[in-house]
């Protein structure tokens, strides 16, 4: 009879008390859980209140685009004397592109925004690697955060509305890499306000473009299209990004719109890009 050994460093790692909790969050989380309704706990709305009028694109930012975005933030800064916004990374240069042209095919559609009302900018942020101490590279589990932005719905909507949106994106990432549980008690109460009202104009992101489901392959090939089919359900508030299947570095943003939204998204997208 013969053996065989399996080193242990390539066994999966199940022991969840790997991420140290120090915030007492688990016990916060669940009394947070508790306190909602099952009708709560679902964001969304059932199949048949879906509007017949939302109609799903994806749009594709290529590396070209990004840098395109990013040069036209830092020259700006330097005209204006101003802060350049930390962590002008592709992921956040298309996150800010994509949050401006919807507030802007927000007011396209439903009249010029004025005033100091927030537009409040929701993301996942990936932890393992910020939690400051290391964790087992064979770790079995998720420690996922959730980080919420705002800006002016006026702001986004303005001449500079671009570096606004990547200011105050740039920063909630830097915020997550010096203290990624910080504020974490409120995650699920923060989270609850994207869905809050319908006429708002805030915008969560799901997916990442660090994930590339294109290799994803269940025995019968590779995707054609991927597609978040949730975004129907979330009112118009929700953008999918994974990373593009043809275009190395490039992103896909995927989302539902009402079909008048959804016009005006598409000539913001393709004109707001800079030509120089």
């Amino acid at each position: 009879t013969s053996s065989c050994s399996v080193n242990s460093s390539l066994l999966p790692f199940y022991d969840r008390t790997a991420i140290k909790d120090s915030y007492g969050l688990q016990s916060i989380f669940l009394n947070h859980w508790r306190k909602r309704s099952s009708t709560n706990m679902v964001i969304g709305v059932s199949d048949k209140d879906l509007d017949s009028a939302m109609v799903r694109a994806t749009f594709l930012m290529c590396p070209d685009d990004m840098e395109k975005i990013k040069g036209w933030i830092v020259g700006r800064c330097k005209v204006k004397n101003m802060d350049q916004p930390p962590r002008l990374t592709p992921s956040n240069l298309t996150c800010a592109y994509v949050w401006v042209c919807l507030i802007k095919s927000h007011e396209k559609v439903n009249g010029k925004l004025t005033g100091k009302n927030p537009s409040y900018f929701g993301f996942n942020a990936g932890g393992i690697t910020r939690l400051g101490y290391p964790v087992p590279a064979a770790y079995f589990g998720n420690c996922i955060g959730f980080a919420r932005t705002m800006a002016t719905q006026s702001e986004l909507s303005g001449e500079d509305g671009i570096i606004v949106a990547a200011d105050a994106i740039g920063n909630r990432v830097k915020d997550l890499d010096e203290a990624f549980l910080e504020g974490a008690e409120n995650w699920i109460s923060e989270w609850g306000e994207f869905y809050g009202s319908d006429s708002e104009p805030h915008v969560m992101v799901s997916g990442s473009p660090k994930l590339d489901f294109y290799e994803t392959d269940f025995g019968w090939g590779k995707a054609r299209r991927i597609e978040e089919i949730s975004m129907d359900n979330a009112k118009g508030k929700a953008v999918w990004f994974t990373q593009s299947r043809d275009v190395k570095g490039g992103i896909e943003v995927g989302l539902a719109l009402p079909k008048p939204k959804m016009d005006a998204f598409t000539c913001f997208f393709t004109q707001l890009l800079p030509h120089h």
